[in-house]
């Protein structure tokens, strides 16, 4: 069921009459953050299900892709992604099952488990990213410089305070 404006207008003057400090601004700005992130989310999956694959499968992908060397350590897979190492774990074992990626052990640390790109994966990427930048692009086509810009500043600045 869809939450008409006309709804979620109500619903916060109903919460402004009764809670102290309750700030209609926050409110209209974090659930249209949350609408657009599901949003956005879904649209890319719905791209991506015909290679059998989601956008955490794709964005862990894409990780080791840019990586030095397309090579990433899964701690570091995990911090890139905010995920937890379980997560991140079963993002690795997915895409070493698929054979797009590699691991070996870290000759200089062999305590260090690495994750490599194979040719198998780069010829998967080459394959899906047409669909996805094309996704991306009509997503995004009516954003100008100064859109992006002051999109990105201000999420920013909201993103440093909840971090800091």
């Amino acid at each position: 069921m869809s939450f008409s404006q006309t709804d979620l207008t109500t619903a916060l003057k109903t919460l402004s009459d009764r809670l102290p400090h309750f700030s209609e601004q926050q409110t209209r700005a974090g659930r249209m953050l949350r609408v657009v992130t599901e949003r956005l989310s879904s649209h890319l999956n719905d791209n991506l299900k015909v290679y059998g694959i989601n956008e955490n499968l794709w964005f862990a992908l894409m990780a080791v892709y840019v990586s030095p060397n397309s090579e990433i350590l899964p701690s570091r897979l995990s911090d890139l992604m905010d995920l937890t190492r379980t997560s991140a774990t079963r993002l690795s074992d997915e895409m070493v099952s698929r054979g797009w990626v590699a691991r070996y052990i870290n000759q200089q640390d062999r305590r260090q488990i690495v994750l490599k790109l194979t040719p198998e994966g780069e010829v998967f990427i080459q394959k899906v990213w047409p669909q996805v930048s094309s996704t991306s692009q009509e997503a995004w086509k009516d954003f100008t410089d100064e859109d992006y810009n002051q999109l990105q500043y201000l999420l920013g600045k909201l993103l440093r305070r909840l971090e800091g």
